[in-house]
């Protein structure tokens, strides 16, 4: 029931989104090139509405309204990840939600409504895309791989280990995307697109996107090889082959 419930609020959300994208109001600025609009408040409240008229008891962390309630499940929510590029009217945006219950993920589901994908990870089930199963790459050596990056939009402090880690990629590894979008990123890792993720700053309302790579095959962890948490600071996934070298890759990279 809670996959059927969240899969039918995100649905709601991504008509929503879409139908706004030409008209979404004003344009909010929350911290340095960090924005929202009032289609991410909106689809946030569709999502907890719809959720909570199922299941009355749950608790909610939605990035735009912060924590409500303290049900055994909990619900984290990113309405729109990749507002900037939904704003300039770039397909690269996503609608994210993940479960805890009892501080265990237990099921991930991301829309990209523009690009008309679904993926949706449920713990111990493997990940899927649109109901086909979805597996991380096989490629076991960083210098033939793919690396997105997720650029952090948030403190002044991450700017210089954000300028490392691309030095670094640009060094060790066949080249990386950016794609303007954590989540989207983490869901090709986890199709195999691409075949690492690097993020310098992790962000909780992502969540699902981690469910889904590790219930891809990949390796999910922080840059000190920690599992992630919901509170984990930074990330970083890969196949376990070429997950070493990636860890090898940050290690040493100031991370406060």
């Amino acid at each position: 029931m809670i996959k059927e419930v969240v899969l039918e609020a995100v649905k709601k959300a991504g008509v929503f989104a879409l139908e706004k994208q030409s008209n979404f109001g004003e344009v909010v600025e929350k911290s340095t090139n960090d924005f929202f609009t009032e289609v991410d408040v909106g689809a946030e409240k569709i999502i907890i509405d719809h959720i909570r008229s199922k299941l009355p008891d749950a608790a909610f962390y939605g990035e735009e309204s912060g924590r409500q309630g303290k049900g055994e499940l909990l619900f984290v929510i990113d309405p729109i990840d990749g507002t900037t590029n939904y704003i300039h009217e770039l397909p690269f945006f996503a609608i994210c939600v993940a479960v805890y219950q009892k501080n265990v993920p237990i099921l991930g589901v991301i829309s990209c409504p523009a690009l008309g994908t679904l993926y949706v990870a449920a713990k111990g089930e493997g990940a899927f895309c649109n109901g086909q199963k979805i597996t991380v790459s096989s490629v076991s050596d960083l210098g033939q791989a793919v690396v997105g990056y997720n650029k952090s939009q948030h403190k002044e402090g991450i700017k210089k280990r954000c300028k490392e880690v691309i030095s670094r990629v640009i060094d060790s590894a066949a080249t990386f995307r950016a794609l303007g979008t954590g989540v989207i990123e983490y869901c090709y890792t986890a199709s195999g697109s691409l075949d690492v993720c690097i993020s310098p700053k992790a962000e909780p309302f992502h969540s699902a996107g981690y469910i889904i790579m590790e219930e891809a095959g990949a390796k999910v962890t922080d840059w000190d090889g920690n599992p992630h948490q919901l509170d984990s600071k930074t990330l970083i996934s890969a196949n376990p082959v070429l997950y070493e070298q990636v860890l090898e890759l940050v290690r040493g990279l100031d991370k406060d």
